[in-house]
């Protein structure tokens, strides 16, 4: 459950869209693979995200952004870019933005299972 002081950093075609340190994060590790595992499984391989750790996601960024300037033109993540996500001591992770075919949803997946009785 310690709460480690690493650096971690968030780019976008090598440029750099968040900065922050893994000791500012609100839950520890452990208490969000607590969470995380409450009703379900965990399995080697499964990924849980931690949210958001400096000057925030494009959702936020995007809003602070068009509060400042009106004119602002919203930024997301379009096919093809590099994603960078980086922290201190314990490495890199590098995905580029795919687009998938559209026609698959959860949502409908979930309305077609059957009813789950406790």
């Amino acid at each position: 459950g310690a709460a480690y002081r690493l650096g971690m950093t968030a780019s976008v075609n090598g440029a750099e869209l968040s900065r922050g340190n893994l000791g500012d994060l609100q839950w520890t590790f452990a208490e969000l693979i607590e969470r995380a595992s409450y009703g379900v499984d965990l399995v080697a391989g499964d990924v849980i995200g931690s949210g958001t750790v400096g000057t925030g996601c494009f959702l936020e960024l995007n809003g602070t952004a068009q509060r400042e300037d009106p004119g602002h033109l919203p930024r997301w993540l379009r096919a093809g870019d590099q994603v960078t996500l980086a922290v201190e001591g314990l490495g890199t992770l590098t995905n580029v933005i795919e687009i998938e075919d559209g026609s698959y949803s959860l949502l409908e997946l979930k309305k077609h299972l059957p009813a789950h009785e406790d």
